[in-house]
């Protein structure tokens, strides 16, 4: 490397300017003219090692170590070689900086050039250093400096003298708007880059070390507040500037105008109180329809009818939370009327009340505007009026209805004065008028109002002192009036705020009703007593008396003809004669009870025939049962001696199977065994292979080491060589050195071939060892095939085993089964025994019922239990249906059928 030193390092060591270069900080890299890397520094490798992934990706054979740099041509890492070749061909052209880009790591690389001692051009020095991160800082820098210079908000920088480093444009736009005024504060203030810079900020406060206090510890930033200059408000940001260490540098002051802002504040601070203070309901909508505002007012209404708004809005909650903006189109069937209405602000102001559940809300809609008069919203004013308007609904209906109902009804003052009478009591006083003038001579029923009501009492005070205490009403009472009578109710009227107005009369005309209410009193009594014969007499009386007891004399008329029919053909039944009905004439209930006692008695026929005749088939059959019970008894026996010999071979087949099972259950233990030692056997191979593998790698190891002393004896012979060549050149001061030299050549000769015997022999060894390696895993591999077979004829046999367990289980319940059976058959055979003695015994009862039928006398031609009378009485209706019971309880029965059982009668 002689020819690489420059003529200034002569005194130094050729070691002591590698170890400098080693040491360096700097990434560098020496190439010689033919731009091959002779030398690359520890800093190097350690750049180019962080990055190796990266380079890969551009050109795959990179390796960041020595053995692929020393000697490589930088020309493999130029897409054009030729224009680097060009440069570094005159070190006229050097030193040359430039910064290269390998995806997105940015490099700066420095090229100089390496003179000789003799002044010849002998290579490059290459400086690396890694600036993508540096780069990327400046770039941040940047465009933070266009941020901060662009930026609309005014800000000042000041060091932590309290100068000013740095004010950008728009501090200047804002100091020049307000220079007069800032200038009456401050003499000499000039709204110019040239005045403020360097600038101490404590001239512009009165109380500077106040401001210091604050700035002294960045814990206290960041600050906001609004300082009063003139009439001017500023609000004020300060927050700290801190270095790329952390360290408290200096601090940013943000300047904002904001004296018409804090003035439009203050304005809208008074309106929002006013607002929220109000009494009325109010909320706020912007033009999309989402509440922004709903004052307190709103929350109490809502709140006080929550529940009732949650079964409408399910969810509903009366929270500012809840409703703050939430779209009002959640609260409309139809929203796009609502929409439609707001669109425009031309409709508004608008009123209207809605309903929701049974609470009806006054909702007053208007137009919100801003300052420009745009349209930006809406207010709605909400008013719980569901009691205000059903008031007013009720003053109306009730007006109507007193007017338009057929109730007679007159309205006094406190004083008794009439002040109405509905067009119903007008009608009946001017139809009574002639019989009310002979107790009340002058009565005039068309000129009562203003009249006092004393004109219908003798007595006038004591109905004065009714009328007179409110709370003594309601009060209710009979009057007569020349032979008149009429029933008299009065209640108290009472205004809005609960004060006693005056009575109101209902009057009811009951003349007619209380002479026929005591006719038919006496003629129910009379009714009660069995007496039907009496009627009332209604030539005396007109309209709905006359109607109601003609309707009660034809009412007992109706009822006395079929209760006689009745009498009479239930006498007869009694008497045994099934051959009577009653007339079919009947009509509704009383056609029911024709039906009911005429379907009772076809039934009874029927049921006498059939029992007639069941009692013949029963006392037949109870013959034939008897026969077959004999004949029973005899099979029975004979299937018991069946079962006998069952019971004996099914014990024989126990025993054998049983046998079985033992026999499998021994097999299954023996199987069980050569599995166990078979995966032993598998075991131990699987461990002569492994053994068998770890020879193989020994031997390779040696193989290897011998391949390393065969190197070394080679790296000998060659130094031996040299040696030589340097003794013959030293003449005869080297002859010592070069038989010397001759004998450490001879040795490494013979070490050569000595390791090249040896490695023969271990390459044989090798190759028996892995032909061994090889039986042994076939060896393995047959025993595992054993290992698999035994398993499976384990298996085999283990279910063979339980199979023959489950045949034996499965023997001893068949015999089990049978020994039950035999029990039965004997059971049955005493049962068949009894069933005879039974049978003999029905035969004789079926006789003497038929002695007992013989009593009812009836027709022999009987087919059926329905008769066409009763299959049409089912489809009529009546009035009193659902309180009677069933007309009869079995209807549908029909004669002649074998399985009808009678007792259902």
């Amino acid at each position: 490397m002689d020819e690489y030193e420059p003529e200034s390092n002569k005194g130094l060591s050729k070691e002591q300017l590698f170890s400098a270069l080693n040491a360096a900080q700097t990434a560098l890299m020496m190439i010689d003219r033919d731009f091959k890397i002779t030398y690359v520094n520890q800093k190097s490798m350690d750049l180019l090692k962080t990055h190796e992934a990266l380079f890969q990706s551009f050109w795959p054979n990179f390796r960041a170590d020595e053995d692929f740099l020393m000697g490589y041509c930088i020309d493999g890492f130029h897409s054009n070689p030729a224009h680097q070749r060009q440069m570094l061909s005159n070190p006229s052209n050097l030193p040359y900086t430039t910064t290269i880009e390998v995806k997105d790591v940015k490099i700066e690389l420095n090229v100089g050039a390496i003179i000789d001692g003799q002044g010849n051009y002998v290579g490059n020095t290459l400086e690396w250093s890694d600036v993508t991160a540096a780069v990327a800082q400046q770039n941040d820098i940047a465009r933070l400096q266009a941020a901060v210079d662009q930026a609309q908000t005014a800000m000042v920088m000041i060091d932590r003298d309290f100068n000013i480093t740095y004010a950008n444009q728009e501090t200047l736009k804002l100091f020049g708007k307000h220079e007069a005024t800032l200038r009456t504060v401050w003499s000499g203030f000039t709204a110019s880059e040239d005045w403020l810079m360097g600038r101490c900020i404590d001239e512009f406060h009165k109380n500077p070390a106040h401001q210091r206090q604050l700035l002294s510890d960045p814990s206290n930033l960041p600050y906001k507040t609004d300082i009063q200059i003139a009439d001017l408000t500023i609000e004020l940001n300060v927050a700290s500037i801190t270095d790329s260490q952390g360290n408290y540098i200096g601090n940013t002051l943000e300047w904002s105008d904001v004296t018409a802002i804090r003035a439009q504040q203050d304005d809208v601070a008074r309106l929002q109180a006013a607002v929220d203070q109000a009494q009325t309901a109010m909320v706020m909508i912007d033009r999309d329809f989402l509440i922004t505002y709903a004052n307190k007012e709103t929350i109490e209404l809502f709140g006080k009818h929550e529940a009732k708004l949650r079964t409408v809005w399910s969810g509903f909650t009366a929270s500012e939370e809840w409703l703050m903006g939430r779209c009002i189109d959640e609260f409309h069937k139809n929203p796009a009327h609502q929409r439609q209405l707001l669109s425009t602000p031309n409709n508004l102001p608008y009123k209207t009340d809605i309903d929701i559940a049974d609470i009806k809300i006054e909702l007053n809609v208007a137009a919100i505007t801003d300052a420009q008069g745009n349209y930006i919203g809406n207010t709605l004013e909400w008013r719980d009026v569901t009691e205000e308007r059903a008031k007013e609904q009720e003053v109306g209906r009730l007006a109507s209805a007193v007017k338009g109902m057929t109730t007679n009804m007159m309205m006094a003052d406190k004083d008794g004065i009439i002040q109405y009478l509905n067009p119903a009591l007008s009608t009946l006083l001017k139809s009574r008028e002639s019989d009310l003038q002979k107790a009340l001579p002058g009565f005039d029923a068309s000129n009562l109002v203003g009249k006092n009501i004393d004109v219908f009492h003798k007595k006038p005070s004591h109905q004065r002192n009714i009328i007179s205490n409110p709370d003594r009403l309601p009060f209710s009472s009979n009057i007569a009036v020349g032979g008149l009578e009429f029933n008299l109710t009065c209640i108290a009227m009472h205004d809005a705020q609960g004060n006693y107005i005056g009575p109101a009369l209902q009057w009811e005309d009951i003349t007619e009703q209380q002479d026929g209410q005591r006719q038919v009193e006496a003629l129910i009594q009379r009714a009660i007593s069995g007496e039907l014969n009496e009627r009332i007499d209604t030539s005396v009386y007109s309209g709905f008396m006359k109607e109601l007891g003609d309707g009660i004399n034809n009412l007992l008329d109706t009822m006395v003809e079929p209760i006689g029919q009745c009498i009479d053909v239930m006498s007869r039944v009694a008497d045994g004669d099934l051959n009577t009905n009653m007339s079919d004439d009947n009509k509704g209930e009383f056609g029911r009870l024709s039906d009911a006692v005429n379907t009772s008695i076809l039934n009874l026929r029927n049921m006498v025939d059939k029992i007639t005749q069941a009692s013949a088939r029963v006392a037949t059959a109870s013959t034939e049962i008897a026969e077959g019970n004999n004949d029973l008894s005899q099979r029975v026996e004979a299937q018991a001696s069946n079962l006998e010999e069952t019971a004996a071979s099914m014990e024989q087949m126990t025993a054998t199977v049983r046998q079985n099972a033992d026999n499998a259950k021994g097999a299954n233990s023996l199987a069980e065994d050569a599995t166990k030692k078979a995966s032993k056997g598998g075991e131990v191979v699987g461990q002569a292979v492994s053994a068998m593998s770890e020879i193989n790698t020994a031997s390779k190891k040696i193989a290897d080491i011998i391949g390393v002393i065969d190197e070394i004896a080679f790296q000998t012979n060659l130094l031996a060589l040299n040696a030589a060549v340097e003794a013959a050149r030293a003449g005869e001061q080297g002859r010592g050195f070069a038989v010397v030299a001759g004998e450490v050549r001879n040795l490494a000769q013979r070490s050569a071939a000595a390791a090249k015997e040896i490695k023969g022999l271990i390459k044989d060894s090798v190759e028996k060892v892995d032909e061994g390696s090889r039986l042994v895993d076939e060896s393995g591999d047959t025993l595992n095939e054993i290992v698999e077979a035994v398993e499976k004829v384990t298996e085999l046999i283990a279910q063979i085993a339980s199979s023959s367990l489950e045949q034996s289980t499965g023997i001893d319940e068949i015999n089990r089964a049978i020994t039950t059976m035999d029990e039965m058959t004997q059971q049955n055979a005493s049962l068949v025994e009894e069933t005879s003695a039974a049978s003999q015994s029905l035969k004789d009862e079926g006789k003497q019922l038929i002695h007992l039928m013989n009593f009812f006398a009836s027709d022999d031609n009987v087919a059926t239990f329905d008769s066409p009378k009763t299959k049409d009485s089912g489809h009529k209706s009546s009035n009193v249906r659902e309180i009677r019971t069933p007309r009869v309880a079995n209807a549908g029965f029909k004669a002649g059928e074998e399985g009808d059982e009678w007792e259902e009668f």
